[in-house]
């Protein structure tokens, strides 16, 4: 298992019905894409690490280290819609604004979607999807992405391993080629393990029809009332406090 997977089993809600967490994190990702960016996103962003850290009692390291990647990811994206090349460089005219609010608004919406990540497993998550009636086919398909992705991982993790068993990273002209060869290698062993793991599940089931073992755990009106109202304060005190900056 993963640290994702293993944060997703023994964090505090791990037995929670993963109606209640899709609710909750779901609704702050939906908050950070459709309210003001300036004032939601810093109220979205602070509710998920709440939420994440004190009461689901997530690791915190884990949580900024799997926050970290998207992060970087944004900020580098972000370049081009502030920075225009065409005649040399210079700022495009609101360019900067709209770097800030796409920024904001995507650094809180993968807050919210690793939120999910590191407290619901996967296995829930695709039992809630088939419960929800979402495709059988479909299920399968993540299903075996999610697989795929695991195997990927670990294939590179060994690889990775044994390179530095041989001292193959000891200087910089040596690591390139390493690296390169290890890509290769991680490529054809991945992909082998999964055309292996696909024709197993396809032995055991018709595609689409793999079942996942999960308990009957019914969502709590309570719990789904507090999520309603926290989205309920999050959207008015951000629409408000932007109407009152922005009439400023």
């Amino acid at each position: 298992m993963n640290p994702l997977e293993i944060s997703a089993a023994h964090n505090r809600w791990s037995t929670d019905p993963a109606v209640e967490k899709v609710c909750l994190y779901g609704g702050l990702l939906l908050c950070a894409m459709v309210l003001p960016p300036r004032t939601g996103a810093p109220l979205v962003l602070l509710a998920t690490v709440v939420a994440t850290l004190a009461y689901a009692r997530v690791s915190a390291r884990l949580f900024l280290l799997a926050l970290l990647g998207p992060v970087l990811f944004i900020a580098l994206g972000s370049v081009p819609i502030a920075v225009s090349l065409h005649g040399g460089p210079h700022l495009e005219p609101g360019g900067v604004d709209l770097a800030v609010d796409t920024v904001l608004r995507a650094i809180a919406a993968s807050a919210a979607t690793i939120g999910l990540a590191v407290t619901t497993l996967m296995a829930d998550l695709l039992d809630l999807a088939r419960r929800a009636g979402v495709p059988a086919s479909l299920c399968h398909v993540a299903d075996l992405t999610y697989r795929l992705v695991g195997i990927f991982v670990q294939s590179a993790r060994a690889c990775r391993e044994a390179v530095g068993l041989r001292l193959g990273m000891r200087d910089a002209r040596g690591a390139v080629a390493v690296i390169g060869a290890q890509s290769a290698l991680i490529f054809v062993r991945a992909t082998d393990r999964a055309r292996a793991m696909s024709e197993a599940m396809s032995l055991r089931a018709e595609p689409g029809m793999t079942a996942v073992l999960t308990d009957d755990r019914r969502a709590r009106p309570a719990r789904l009332a507090g999520t309603a109202a926290l989205l309920g304060v999050i959207s008015v005190t951000a629409t408000l406090t932007w109407r009152t900056w922005s009439g400023a």
